[in-house]
């Protein structure tokens, strides 16, 4: 796999970068946020919100700059075709993102022209390559730009309270990057480590008060970050199990949304509160409390999805249903919470953080 550098990468490295990259991800938030709250760049509540107060939005900024400049220096040795095809989803994504955040005026058929233009781009980049073996290139090709778009616009749709996406960032950088440096993936491990350090980063500004939010720019940048990391992974034959687990939780509460979106004759791409997330600060969970959950269910399945990394078949298979009870259980909580809760928890009952 291009992107390999030599023996791997030094632990003294690996920590400057990390380091490198949480002090640059809040400093640039920081300015970001004075310099967005000056323009009037806010997200102002309506009926679909989980805050309440107006907000600054665009705060991604400062977490893709941090994640840039942690790969850059964790990449430092070789800056492989890896570390391109995932700047290059970031900055294109997250470009995307920054001019709606900016307008709100860039319509959903643009949206979805621009992010096809993007991903068919990342797809390129990587496929050019990488091998995908005996499936025809052209397939996989299109199930790459599939996934590339979708897993964005989930990780967009999920990004309703405070501190939840940068959980998703931290358990799933730090995951994919010791995952990543037992299979020998030194590209794959710098990009993980390096999302990880802008989430950290960024954190502080957005939970447990959110004083900014990442925005779409934020949003999509670490979307397509994750969704590349995962094709690269799954391309250098990491488990698929391994791959999907931390990602399991946001694709499963945005699939299943959709699905009864779709079903109900609802118009998808519109704002709602029907996410599981949000359906639990319905039920009076706070932000603090949700994203809580969110954590530990996705850094559980995360570690029972590494367990596909040894030989044994059985571990597995029990690590696999693990992961499926985990993430059925999140999904069945807040009709759980109707069934066994007084009406003081039922839908209406609204506690925010923001």
């Amino acid at each position: 796999m291009s992107g390999i550098y030599g023996e791997g990468l030094s632990g003294m490295l690996l920590l400057i970068a990390v380091l490198g990259g949480i002090i640059a991800s809040s400093l640039v938030t920081a300015l970001t946020l004075r310099l967005l709250g000056r323009r009037g760049v806010l997200d102002v509540p309506n009926h679909r919100s989980s805050h309440q107060v107006p907000t600054v939005r665009g705060g991604g900024i400062g977490l893709a700059f941090g994640t840039l400049v942690a790969l850059a220096v964790a990449a430092s040795w070789i800056f492989g075709s890896a570390d391109i095809a995932l700047c290059v989803a970031g900055i294109s994504f997250g470009a995307i993102g920054f001019a709606d955040d900016l307008t709100s005026r860039i319509s959903i058929r643009a949206r979805m022209i621009l992010q096809l233009v993007a991903a068919l781009l990342v797809m390129t980049l990587i496929r050019s390559h990488h091998s995908f073996g005996v499936v025809p290139l052209v397939f996989a090709g299109f199930l790459v730009t599939v996934w590339i778009i979708s897993f964005v616009n989930a990780f967009n749709f999920m990004d309703g309270i405070n501190g939840i996406s940068c959980a998703e960032g931290i358990v799933a950088g730090v995951t994919f990057g010791f995952i990543a440096r037992y299979e020998h993936q030194y590209a794959l491990q710098a990009a993980g480590f390096a999302l990880a350090a802008g989430a950290i980063g960024f954190a502080p500004f957005n939970f447990p008060k959110a004083r900014i939010f990442l925005g779409d720019v934020g949003s999509y940048f670490v979307g397509s970050w994750i969704a590349t990391m995962v094709v690269i992974g799954l391309q250098a034959s990491i488990p698929v199990d391994a791959m999907v687990a931390p990602v399991m939780l946001y694709v499963a509460d945005s699939g299943l949304t959709l699905a009864r979106r779709v079903l109900r004759h609802e118009a998808w791409h519109e704002a709602h509160r029907q996410h599981t997330y949000q359906r639990l600060v319905d039920r009076g969970l706070s932000h603090t409390q949700t994203t809580g959950l969110v954590f530990v269910v996705v850094a559980l399945s995360s570690a029972l999805g590494s367990i596909s990394l040894f030989d044994s078949l059985q571990a597995r298979l029990v690590a696999d249903v693990g992961i499926a009870v985990l993430t059925t259980g999140y999904l069945a909580l807040p009709s759980l919470i109707d069934h066994f809760w007084d009406d003081s928890s039922s839908p209406g009952h609204v506690v925010s953080d923001g």
